[in-house]
């Protein structure tokens, strides 16, 4: 296994951040009122509603952010069962940001390097030493690789895509974001405090002199969102004002209301629809669950599938060596003819041309495949100069039976992008509800009832006169005369909601042909493997008939032979590995892959996992 790059990501712990019982102390300390107009009572009241929520919020913060879309996630995951997975917050890959940044001077205006072609140079080589042994002599020298590269598995590349893979970490944190907009929506459903403190200053000019006052009101409230619409809530008011001079009489007043409101709506707004947002979010996430479950397959069918081109490359670079030995040969053999005057000279030239050639040949195949490795290494999210070398073996899957019909209805059950396809159908049909019940016009029920202190008493502390209670209760009709917009969002509604069958039905024949498409591959892939397993076995015939009799066969007739034995094996090999992938497509196509939470293929029921089937792709565990 290839050891993971160091990191340098630093663990950030988020700071907590005031809560509302905090704020609310603080406010009713600093609110300039005497000791001796609270009693210990009413003191004792406000330090226990203030700690109670200080202790409600100790488990604020990004900490429990996180656990909380954990849990969310883990929850959608095992809904959708199948042995679903899920990615886990890993709160040291995200920077935390800064309560008050300092930008550098210059953050508006980026520096570009660009210098001019004055400041570039260019070393070339002299053309007296750019001959062709030389340049044969770096890239064989390039071919030769690193001594020190680790043997590279198919099993270790998916291990390190899923650690470092940057199509995979995104997939996970869209996978999240979805989880933390749902956290968003549910948060508004719950009891949401607030505390607002205010400071004024005022002076009144009399007669030359200043009236200076300072008033502090400080207003702690909690607001609940009803289910079928509306609002309630309950807010708890402190309010003083203390004068800064002695010229009129002193009239400092303080003052303390419990304000109870709710606003609940009786036509547009009522019922299920006020839960429209909050239910949208939550079938989000088991949208989000299905495509990033779907995502891993596709995922691991891509990295089998490139993992598979770099062995067929490693196969064909094989081939060309032999081939390079065999035209070798031939072309020492057709020298020794030439020497001894049994042909012609220009035979010679003829076998050390398709020497050269094969020579060149290799040189691309090696060339192509360093690319390949290259680009395998950066799509895994590994430095691309971490020396590896990849292991050559094959996948050996067994051949599925297919019924066409059956593939089908697998595909139409299981495949996890036409169930959210379906399921966005009933979106839509909901929208174009929510949409009828803006036509509505606004009724709403209004309630109010405040308790105030005593009235009569400048400053009242905590002392509530319940028989100063005011309630207040009103209906307020809005016509609905001007209606053109929501006319439109419910027209717009209805076409989307058309136009969404249109792309499942769409989707689903898009998915049919993908069925029949990955079905005929495999037999495709089979008919091509048999065909040029004989096309090789053709071609060795053609081969030990020209060593066994060499003298008649020409300069060409040889060179032609080791061609298209080297072309044959490439197509075999080519065969091979298509019919692979084609069975892996197949699967993926009609909703049979799963994948375990290591990475591995998990076998359906009836396919045979035996040892043949190729290292690190299975997932044999219990």
């Amino acid at each position: 296994m290839v050891p993971k790059p160091p990191t340098n990501r630093r663990r950030f712990y988020p700071a907590t951040t005031p809560h509302a019982g905090a704020a609310f102390l603080s406010s009713v300390a600093n609110l300039g009122i005497p000791t001796g107009l609270m009693t210990r009572a009413s003191v004792k009241i406000v330090a226990s509603i203030g700690a109670a929520l200080a202790l409600a919020g100790c488990e604020s913060g990004l900490r429990s952010i996180d656990r909380a879309t954990t849990e969310k996630l883990r929850e959608s995951a095992e809904a959708m069962g199948g042995g679903a997975i899920y990615p886990e917050v890993d709160a040291t890959r995200y920077e935390s940001g800064s309560y008050f940044p300092d930008f550098p001077e210059n953050v508006d205006r980026p520096p570009t390097a660009n210098p001019p072609a004055d400041d570039l140079s260019f070393t070339p080589i002299p053309q007296a030493q750019e001959d062709a042994d030389s340049i044969a002599q770096r890239f064989r020298k390039m071919a030769e690789g690193d001594p020190n590269a680790k043997l590279f598995t198919f099993d270790d590349a998916v291990a390190y895509s899923i650690e470092h893979a940057d199509e995979y970490l995104t997939a996970e944190e869209a996978y999240l974001i979805i989880a933390i907009r749902l956290l968003i929506e549910e948060h508004r459903w719950t009891p949401l405090p607030a505390n607002v403190t205010s400071l004024n200053f005022a002076n009144d000019g009399t007669n030359g002199r200043f009236n200076n006052a300072l008033s502090i009101v400080n207003d702690l409230g909690v607001a609940q969102r009803l289910p079928f619409g509306g609002e309630v809530s309950a807010s708890f008011v402190v309010a003083a004002t203390q004068q800064l001079d002695n010229y009129l009489a002193n009239t400092d007043t303080q003052s303390a209301d419990i304000v109870l409101e709710a606003a609940i709506p009786l036509l547009r707004g009522f019922g299920d629809v006020a839960l429209e947002p909050l239910i949208q979010q939550r079938r989000n996430l088991v949208y989000a669950a299905r495509e990033f479950e779907q995502f891993r397959r596709d995922f691991f069918f891509d990295l089998a599938n490139d993992y598979l081109g770099l062995v067929l490359q490693l196969q064909g670079i094989a081939n060309g060596e032999r081939q390079v030995e065999r035209s070798a040969a031939v072309e020492e053999r057709t020298k020794a003819l030439v020497e001894s005057g049994r042909t012609e000279p220009f035979q010679a030239d003829l076998a050390t041309q398709n020497t050269l050639f094969a020579l060149d040949r290799l040189t691309t195949q090696r060339e192509a495949y360093r690319l390949s490795v290259d680009r395998f290494k950066a799509r895994l999210g590994m430095p691309v100069d971490t020396p590896i070398e990849i292991e050559p073996t094959r996948f050996n899957l067994p051949v599925p039976m297919i019924d066409p019909e059956k593939a089908l209805d697998l595909a139409f059950r299981y495949r996890l992008d036409l169930q959210t396809w379906r399921d966005l159908v009933d979106d839509f049909s909901r929208k174009v509800d929510v949409a009828r019940n803006n036509l509505l016009g606004d009724l709403d029920l209004l309630l109010a009832n405040n308790l105030p202190t005593d009235p009569t008493q400048a400053q009242s502390g905590l002392d509530f006169t319940p028989g100063d209670n005011e309630f207040s209760a009103s209906l307020v009709f809005s016509m609905p005369l001007d209606r053109v917009t929501e006319d439109l969002q419910l027209r717009q509604a209805q076409i989307l909601l058309e136009q969404s069958k249109r792309q499942y039905f769409q989707r689903r024949d898009d998915a049919a042909v993908q069925v029949r498409q990955a079905a005929r591959g495999i037999e495709t892939s089979q008919f091509s493997l048999v065909i040029q397993e004989k096309n090789v076995q053709a071609a060795m015939n053609r081969q030990a008939a020209i060593d066994a009799a060499p003298d008649r066969a020409t300069a060409r007739d040889r060179t032609e032979a080791v061609d298209q034995l080297r072309r044959a094996q490439d197509s075999l090999d080519n065969a091979r590995k298509n019919l692979q992938v084609a069975i892996l497509r197949y699967l993926n196509t009609t909703g049979q892959m799963r994948i375990s939470p290591n990475g591995r293929l998990v076998p359906p029921k009836g396919m045979d996992v035996g040892e043949e089937m190729g290292p690190g792709i299975i997932d044999t565990s219990p």
